[in-house]
This record gives structure tokens, sequence and C-alpha cells, in this order.
């Protein structure tokens, strides 16, 4: 379980390279696919085999700011759709994006204490 969860704070460490590479037209990302929270392995196992931990008011919170998060990077992938690729840039820098990828983190954290 934990070294699982450190897989998943690595994943969502690495968004933002994601999301960069596709404003540079390096990598292409659905902004639809991205605002789901239940695709990638996080949310897979959120949405699936942890909800085990749903009693825990720490999985309660990394289950929130984990769709949270996705509902933010889709909003910069739907710029770089859009061609706002500028807009997309500052979108990746500024603190509602970097505020909810390190909010997922720290509560992947919380829960690892948890359980």
């Amino acid at each position: 379980m934990t070294e699982f969860l450190d897989k998943a704070i690595s994943a969502h460490s690495a968004w933002k390279t994601r999301l960069r590479d596709a404003i540079h037209g390096k990598q292409q990302v659905d902004p639809a696919t991205v605002s789901k929270d239940n695709l990638c392995d996080l949310g897979k196992w959120i949405h699936g085999e942890g909800g085990s931990h749903n009693d825990k008011s720490e999985f309660q919170a990394l289950k929130a700011r984990h769709a949270e998060f996705h509902t933010c990077a889709s909003k910069i992938a739907q710029m770089v759709k859009d061609g706002k690729n500028g807009d997309a840039e500052k979108a990746l820098e500024a603190t509602e994006f970097t505020g909810a990828s390190t909010k997922v983190i720290a509560a992947i954290i919380a829960l690892k204490k948890k359980i």
C-alpha cells in the first residue's frame, strides 16, 4: 500500500511536465479525459479498492483534493486545446494548479500516516 501511494505521489507530480509538454506540442491531452478523477491509477484506487478507507477523514480529503486537481488540470488542457498556450503556461505556474497538486500530495501523505 505504501509503495502504491509513493508511486501516486510521483505520478501526480509528473502532471506538470505532462501539461507543459502539451503546451509545447510534445504530447496531447484531452480535457474531457483529464477532468475524470477515476482514470489515473490513484483515481482507480480511490474509486475502487481504496474505498475500504472511506471511513477515514484522510481518505475523504484525498478523494476531494484529487477531484479538484483533475478539474484544475483539465482547465489547463482545455486552454491548450483552444490554442491558448500562453494562458495555459501562466495557469500551470499559478497558485491554483500548484496548490491543487500540493494538496493531493499532502493528502496522500496524511492517508499513508493513518493507514
